[in-house]
Order: structure tokens, then C-alpha cells, then sequence
């Protein structure tokens, strides 16, 4: 009798689970920090939600409003242009230069 017993211990030390499975415990973390997430994500994802229907019932609306304001910047699209491209020299020319 005590050849079983001491076999059956030496089996159940064998396959004896580890104290801690780090695999188990990142798999359950993740999936705890990805609830989170969409939970926390819930209400933006609604809000947008909100926005959109809002957007796509005013639409028509605001593109007409648009098109006047965007008439009214024609002619300032070309004066626009220069102002942004002497911008763009005057930076390039107050760089520092890297030292050699």
C-alpha cells in the first residue's frame, strides 16, 4: 500500500499546477483593459454618433450656407497665396545654419 501511495504522490507532484500562470493572468488582464476600453470609448462613440445624424439632417443647410461664405474667399485666394509663400521664405531664410 504505501508503493501506491508514494507513486500517487509522485504523479501529483508532477502535474501539479504552477503557483502562478502568467499566461492566464495577461490573458485576463487584457481582456479586463479591453472592456475598458470600449466602455470608455461608449460614450465618444455615441456622442459621434449624435453628431453625425445631426450633420446629415442639417446638411443641406449648411452646405448652402458654405457656398457664400466660400464666394466670399475667391478673391482673397490669390493674396492667400503669396502671403503663405513669402512665409515659407522667410523661415527658410532665419534658419540657423548646422554646425559643420
Amino acid at each position: 500500500m504505501r508503493d501506491a501511495e508514494t507513486r500517487l504522490k509522485a504523479y501529483w507532484t508532477a502535474t501539479e499546477a504552477p503557483a502562478r500562470d502568467l499566461a492566464f493572468e495577461l490573458a485576463v488582464e487584457e481582456r479586463i483593459a479591453r472592456r475598458r476600453l470600449v466602455l470608455d470609448l461608449a460614450p465618444f462613440a455615441a456622442a459621434g454618433a449624435v453628431a453625425l445624424a445631426a450633420l446629415a439632417a442639417a446638411g443641406p443647410d449648411v452646405l448652402a450656407g458654405a457656398r457664400s461664405l466660400v464666394v466670399s474667399f475667391d478673391a482673397a485666394g490669390p493674396v492667400l497665396a503669396a502671403v503663405a509663400a513669402i512665409g515659407a521664405v522667410l523661415v527658410w531664410l532665419r534658419r540657423v545654419p548646422e554646425e559643420a
